[in-house]
């Protein structure tokens, strides 16, 4: 049974429920007995808020569909039971001191006691709300929140409670809101089921400190971001964090922050650094869904646009105007004032000036989003400026953000209801590069197309544009070489990942002289086998597939050979992928130079892109893990030089 089929409770019952006023089994009672039939059970107690008490779960006659456990953790275990004997279908456990306190014996036991006709939400969870049904089921009183489209499921309900008090402060609401709790049966997996079909739900949002099931939640957000937009803030990312969180929830995650950064990129999650980053882009997401990449600023103080183009940055750059767009600003602004991209408007500007830019700037083509830096220290500008902008932004189609000085906080406060307002340019510029993320990420081609294939590594290999240099092994002696000088030699070894660093590799050999020297050289100091190949010159990289503990088959791409360990920046992704994964990987890197002439040798960028494509491809269909260390590319295409199982 899924959490998706349960939702809907008409009768619930507070186990531990409470007459005094402060107390979470008082406090939900309230919450509740208004919209549901609600069933208190207390054995010392005949009535608490006008409602017949009962002294256990037996003793009600009526069919129950939730249960709300408000006691301690040692007495919720035995209530757990009396919920699995009665056909409840879902028991929410409020109290801590279980798995996160050293605990696990008694969620042992409660798992022990649940069958698949008992969903449990908890333990140590703050509840579970959804306005829209008029369900609330949080704990803690007088939560100032707003009905509306934004979901929050986190390992935090504290956290989440902050988050639907500022959204409010914006005129933002919550659709649903759950605390994950210790995660003993409902996750944020199958929660993410429920919000993908939810109507009432347009933006997710979660804070996670570990995942359930990290790979199959990627793969449920790369299927609901192509439907509605998902940000994560993931807690734990340093060593401080994680001892946090072991006492918090008890489980860290072993995926390092810069593969997680990738794993979020490649299927359309949003990352967010901290609570405002939700506010933020949840701002942006509500009012305009995406936003190309191209930016124009408009302000009346030149240094606030300088300020604005540094931050520039991510999926982000300064528009270019077309000379019809400078033309158009020239014939009303001021001589002295600039026309290009940041337009400065300088300490002339009027509020028709501010609304005219405006109009102008929005209808080049070469501009998707537009940033105001209304300051209203000008002379010429006053308070009427706000109405001439929300009439200016009704008639534009493209998304219009504001960062307003000089006016008092109450004009901002209603501005807010029909503009796009953010505190500071860098919030304003996050929000923005969000939508960008979002566009670029709605426009891939989507789903990985994955044929059938025939044959061992080394064929498929070949099949798909991968070349592997002519070679033999040595074991012996051995005769003439059919081979073309210059050639190299290293040792036969599947196990030794860094031959080069040992000795194990030696390159350029000239001619029959030089080979059998390097092959006794090599022999005399790891008696082994000998492989003798054709030299390749070009750049050398890494791509590696092996299986991760929580994400399953990932593929690494990096410089590879001696280069690896200098430049140690590496871009990771799930398997399977589509090319434009690929492509991303490589530009990751922030290598261009290699493709531009780099010390005279020229790189195939495409071969290396579909190189990297087909290795996933192979590596997915065939189940195979290894490596290629490195592969070389030049103007000629791809070589597998060195392959490795793992």
């Amino acid at each position: 049974m899924n959490i998706t089929d349960i939702l809907n409770p008409r009768s619930i019952a507070i186990v531990g429920a409470s007459p005094e006023e402060n107390k979470p089994g008082n406090i939900i009672l309230r919450n509740l007995k208004n919209h549901f039939k609600v069933y208190p059970i207390n054995p010392k107690r005949k009535e608490i808020e006008g409602l017949k008490c009962y002294k256990n779960l037996y003793e009600i006659e009526d069919a129950i569909d939730w249960a709300i456990i408000s006691l301690p953790a040692e007495k919720s275990v035995n209530a757990i039971k009396e919920c699995v004997e009665k056909g409840i279908k879902l028991a929410l456990i409020v109290a801590g001191g279980f798995g996160e306190a050293g605990r696990k014996e008694l969620e042992s036991e409660i798992k022990e006691s649940v069958d698949i006709s008992c969903k449990i939400i908890g333990p140590n969870t703050l509840g579970l709300l959804m306005p829209s049904k008029n369900l609330n089921t949080i704990f803690i009183p007088n939560v100032k929140y707003k009905k509306g489209d934004i979901a929050f499921v986190g390992q935090s309900g504290s956290l989440g409670v902050i988050l639907m008090e500022e959204l409010a402060r914006e005129e933002l609401g919550i659709s649903f809101f759950l605390g994950l709790g210790n995660r003993l049966d409902v996750n944020e997996n199958e929660t993410l089921d429920f919000l993908e079909k939810d109507e009432s739900t347009k933006i997710i949002a979660l804070y996670l400190e570990s995942f359930f099931n990290a790979r199959e939640f990627f793969e449920k957000c790369r299927k609901i971001s192509s439907k509605k937009p998902v940000i994560l803030l993931k807690a734990g990312k340093n060593n401080d964090g994680k001892e946090a969180i072991k006492s918090h929830t008890g489980r860290i995650s072993k995926i390092s922050p810069n593969l997680l950064k990738h794993i979020m990129k490649q299927n359309g999650v949003i990352e967010a650094r901290d609570l405002e980053d939700i506010i933020d882009f949840s701002k942006a997401l509500h009012k305009y869904k995406e936003g190309g990449n191209r930016i124009a600023i408009i302000t009346s103080a030149g240094g606030m646009g300088v300020i604005t183009a540094d931050y520039m940055a991510g999926e982000l750059e300064l528009a270019k105007f077309d000379e019809k767009t400078i033309e158009k600003l020239k014939m009303f602004l001021p001589p002295f004032a600039s026309y290009k991209n940041p337009v400065d408007l300088t300490a002339n500007a009027t509020n028709e000036m501010y609304g005219k830019a405006l109009e102008i700037v929005s209808e080049c083509e070469n501009v998707d989003m537009i940033l105001c830096l209304l300051q209203f220290h000008p002379p010429k500008i006053n308070e009427e400026m706000m109405d001439i902008m929300k009439e200016k932004v009704k008639k534009v189609n493209k998304p219009v953000f504001f960062c307003i000085s000089g006016v008092s906080n109450e004009i901002i406060e209603e501005a807010k209801k029909e503009l796009l307002i953010y505190p500071n340019i860098r919030r304003a510029v996050n929000a923005m590069n969000c939508l960008a993320y979002r566009k670029k990420w709605l426009e891939k081609d989507g789903k990985a197309k994955m044929e059938k294939m025939d044959g061992d590594l080394l064929t498929l290999l070949k099949e798909n544009g991968i070349k592997i240099p002519e070679q033999f092994i040595v074991e012996n002696g051995f005769d003439d070489i059919s081979l073309n000088y210059p050639l190299a030699c290293k040792i036969y070894s599947n196990e030794i990942y860094h031959k080069t660093d040992i000795g194990g590799v030696i390159l350029n050999i000239k001619n029959r002289k030089e080979l059998e020297e390097a092959i006794a050289k090599l022999r005399k100091k790891f008696n082994g086998k000998i492989i003798v190949q054709e030299m390749i010159n070009g750049i050398e990289f890494i791509v590696g597939v092996t299986a991760h503990e929580e994400l399953g088959k990932i593929i690494l791409f990096g410089l590879g050979g001696t280069m690896a360990e200098l430049h140690k920046k590496h871009s990771f992704r799930m398997i399977p992928i589509i090319r434009e994964d690929a492509e991303e990987m490589v530009n990751e890197l922030e290598i261009n130079s290699l493709f531009n002439g780099y010390r005279g040798m020229k790189i195939d960028k495409q071969k290396l892109i579909d190189a990297i494509f087909s290795i996933a491809r192979i590596s997915h269909y065939k189940n195979l893990s290894f490596e290629i260390n490195p592969l070389i590319v030049n103007e000629k295409g791809a070589f597998a030089v060195d392959i490795k199982f793992v």
